[in-house]
C-alpha cells in the first residue's frame, strides 16, 4: 500500500525509504496497470462480506447491553495483531466500528482504502463514511492514522464527526492546525486518527527529520535503545504509518508541483553560503596590494599576478573556487569590501543590516553578502532553505496510503506513476458537466459582456459567482464589474460567503478558495460564471459544488488557450517532468553519498 519499491525503516522513525525499482519490475508494473485499467475499475460489490459485517454489527450491540463497546475492543485488537487486518478480522473490526457509528455502511469501498489505493465516489456522505470505517479499522488494530483533508475548517470538521463514534470505542481523534503551539500540537498526534492539511503534517514531519538530523539505521537505534545512550529527541509524528486523504485530486495531484519548504531568515554562521563569502575574504586578505591587485575609481582589479596567486592558494578549496572567472569576480569584490569600502562612509550598520546610499542603485548581491560577513551580521532580506520534499516524496513514506475523491477519470496514470495507487471506481461514475459557452475576440470584451450578464442575473435577483484561475485577470475585471455598478465581495474565506446571500452581490473566487467552502442550498440562487479556462473541468464542478450553484456558463477569449485538454495535458507533464528531476536529483545525491 504504498509507493513501488519502497521498503519500510523500521528503526527510531516509521516509514517508507523510497527506492527506484529496476526496469524489468517497473515494465510488469506497467503492464499489470493497463490490463487492469483496461478490464477491471469498478468495485464489484461482494454481498457475503456485507452480511459479514452486518453480523458481527449486531452482534457487538447485543453485548453491549453487558459490557460497553470499548470493553469488547482488547479481545478484538489481540486478534487484529495476531491474524492481520484481513479476512474474518477485516469484518470484525469493521462490524464494531459500524455498531459505534450507529449506522449501516456499505465496506467496499472501505476495504479499497485499508488494501490502499484511490476510490472514486460521486456522494460525498458515502466518501466520508468510508473514510471514517476505514480509518476505525486501523485506529483498532493498533495504527495511528493521518486523515488528511484540504482545508482546516474541514479538519475541524472531521474531526467532530470521528471523536463520538471513536470515544465509544475507548479511542480518541484530534485536529492540527497551524495556529496551535508546539506543545498542544505534539499532544493532538499522539491521538490514533489525526486530521489536518498537508502543509502543516508535511511541514511538522520535515522539523521531526531535522531534529534527527541523517536517517539512523534501525540496528544502530536498537543497540543504542538498548545501551541506554540513546539521545531524546521529542519528536512530532513519531512516523509516517498510515495516510488517508479525503480530497486525493486536490492534495495528491494539484499540489504536487508546490514542495514544501522549512526555511529560516537569514544564513547560518556553517551555510555554504556564507562559508564562500568567508573564504573570498580570507582570500582576498592573503593578496598584496600593487603586486596582487589594484584599486582605480573606487572599486578592486586582480593583476595577472594576483590572477595566479589566487590559483594556486584556491585549489585544494574545489567546489565553486574552480571556475576562473567566478573566482576572480568574487574575490575582486572582497578586496573592494576590505580595501576601498569604509563603514560611516561608504555604508552603515543599523538594526542587524548594512545600509548603503539609496541614491547609488541597489548594490551587488556579493557585495553585500561580503559586506554583512565582514560586519558579522546575519545575511539580510534572504530565507535559508534547511529542509526541501517534494508532496509524492512525502506520501510514499507513508506505510499505508489510500484516499477518495469524486471523479479520478484521467488521473489513474499519475496516482500510479507518482505513488503507486490503483483507482477503483464505487457507484455510477460523475455524470460529465457541459457548461453553455460564449466567445470573444478580446479579453476586454468578454470582461464587458461578464459584467453585463452580471447585470442580467442581478436584475433576476440572483447572485453572481465568478470563477477566475489568475490574479492578473481578477483585478482587470473587478474593474470593469465595479464600473457596472456591481456590488463586488472578493473571496477572503468563508466569511466573504455572505456576500451570495444578497442578490444583485457578484463574488470573485479564485481557484482554489472553494476548498475551505461548503455552501449549504439557500434562498438565493448562485449563477456561476467561469471566466477562464481552468486548468481542468473537474476544477469547475468542484467550484459549482462548494457554492451550490444552480446555474453555470462559461465566457472565453481567442486570446487565451481555448483547449482544456491542453491545458490538462501541459499540468500532467509539468507534474511528470518534476517528478523526474528529483528522481534524477536523489540519484544524483545518492552516488555522490548525500542520499538518505
Amino acid at each position: 500500500m504504498g509507493a513501488p519499491g519502497a521498503r519500510s525503516d523500521p528503526g527510531i522513525y516509521a516509514e517508507r525509504q523510497a527506492t527506484r525499482p529496476a526496469g524489468l519490475d517497473r515494465l510488469f508494473g506497467e503492464i499489470a496497470f493497463r490490463v487492469r485499467l483496461a478490464l477491471r475499475r469498478d468495485l464489484r460489490p461482494r454481498a457475503a462480506l456485507f452480511g459479514e459485517v452486518a453480523r458481527h454489527a449486531a452482534a457487538f450491540r447485543k453485548e453491549s447491553d453487558a459490557a460497553p463497546l470499548a470493553a469488547q475492543m482488547p479481545a478484538l485488537r489481540y486478534r487484529l495483531r495476531r491474524d492481520g487486518l484481513a479476512g474474518e478480522r477485516l469484518a470484525e473490526s469493521f462490524g464494531l466500528a459500524c455498531a459505534a457509528l450507529s449506522e449501516a455502511i456499505e465496506p467496499p469501498a472501505a476495504v479499497a482504502l485499508v488494501r490502499g489505493g484511490i476510490v472514486d465516489l460521486v456522494d460525498a456522505r458515502e466518501r466520508w463514511q468510508a473514510l471514517a470505517l476505514a480509518a476505525s479499522a486501523f485506529a483498532l488494530c493498533g495504527i495511528p492514522v493521518h486523515l488528511f483533508t484540504a482545508s482546516e475548517a474541514r479538519a475541524r470538521a472531521a474531526t467532530e464527526a470521528l471523536r463520538g463514534p471513536l470515544g465509544i470505542l475507548g479511542l480518541q481523534a484530534d485536529c492540527v492546525t497551524q495556529d496551535m503551539d508546539v506543545a498542544a500540537r505534539r499532544a493532538a498526534y499522539a491521538a490514533p486518527v489525526v486530521c489536518g492539511t498537508l502543509r502543516v503534517i508535511a511541514m511538522d514531519y520535515l522539523r521531526d527529520r531535522m531534529r534527527l538530523g541523517r536517517r539512523r539505521r534501525p540496528l544502530q537505534g536498537r543497540l543504542e535503545r538498548l545501551a541506554g545512550g540513546a539521545d531524546e529527541v521529542q519528536l512530532m509524528l513519531g512516523g509516517l504509518r498510515c495516510a488517508l486523504v479525503e480530497d486525493a485530486d486536490l492534495t495528491l495531484i494539484d499540489d504536487s508541483r508546490t514542495p514544501m519548504l522549512v526555511s529560516a531568515e537569514g544564513a547560518a554562521a556553517s551555510s555554504p553560503d556564507r562559508l564562500l563569502h568567508e573564504q573570498a575574504l580570507e582570500l582576498a586578505g592573503a593578496l598584496q596590494a600593487g603586486a596582487d591587485f589594484s584599486v582605480a575609481q573606487g572599486a578592486a582589479k586582480l593583476e595577472p599576478r594576483g590572477v595566479q596567486h589566487l590559483a594556486q592558494l584556491s585549489a585544494l578549496l574545489g567546489g565553486a573556487w574552480a571556475a576562473p572567472q567566478a573566482r576572480e569576480a568574487l574575490v575582486s569584490s572582497a578586496l573592494t569590501v576590505l580595501h576601498v569600502l569604509e563603514r560611516g562612509s561608504h555604508y552603515d550598520v543599523a538594526q542587524d543590516a548594512v545600509q548603503m546610499d539609496a541614491a547609488a542603485g541597489p548594490p551587488p548581491q556579493a557585495l553585500l553578502r561580503l559586506l554583512e560577513v565582514k560586519e558579522g551580521l546575519p545575511f539580510g532580506g534572504r530565507r535559508e532553505v534547511l529542509a526541501r520534499l517534494s508532496v509524492p516524496s512525502f506520501f510514499r513514506r507513508y506505510l499505508r496510503l489510500a484516499g477518495t475523491c469524486a471523479d479520478a477519470r484521467g488521473l489513474e496514470r499519475e496516482f500510479w506513476l507518482h505513488y503507486g495507487l490503483r483507482c477503483d471506481r464505487a457507484g455510477w461514475p460523475l455524470p460529465p458537466q457541459v457548461l453553455p459557452a460564449r466567445v470573444f475576440v478580446t479579453s476586454a470584451a468578454r470582461r464587458t459582456a461578464i459584467a453585463a450578464a452580471a447585470r442580467e442575473q442581478a436584475a433576476q435577483g440572483r447572485a453572481v459567482l465568478v470563477a477566475l484561475r489568475g490574479v492578473k485577470e481578477a483585478e482587470a475585471l473587478a474593474g470593469v464589474l465595479q464600473e457596472a455598478g456591481l456590488k463586488l465581495v472578493l473571496m477572503q474565506g468563508t466569511a466573504s460567503l455572505a456576500g451570495l446571500e444578497s442578490p444583485g452581490t457578484a463574488l470573485l473566487s479564485l481557484h482554489p478558495a472553494q476548498r475551505s467552502v461548503a455552501r449549504a442550498a439557500s434562498e438565493v440562487a448562485v449563477h456561476l460564471i467561469v471566466a477562464e479556462l481552468h486548468e481542468s473541468a473537474r476544477h469547475v464542478a468542484q467550484i459549482a459544488r462548494a457554492y451550490a450553484a444552480s446555474s453555470a456558463e462559461q465566457f472565453l477569449a481567442l486570446e487565451d488557450p481555448l483547449a482544456q485538454r491542453a491545458l490538462q495535458r501541459a499540468a500532467a507533464r509539468e507534474r511528470a517532468d518534476l517528478a523526474q528531476r528529483e528522481v534524477s536529483l536523489d540519484e544524483t545525491l545518492a552516488f555522490s553519498g548525500r542520499a538518505e
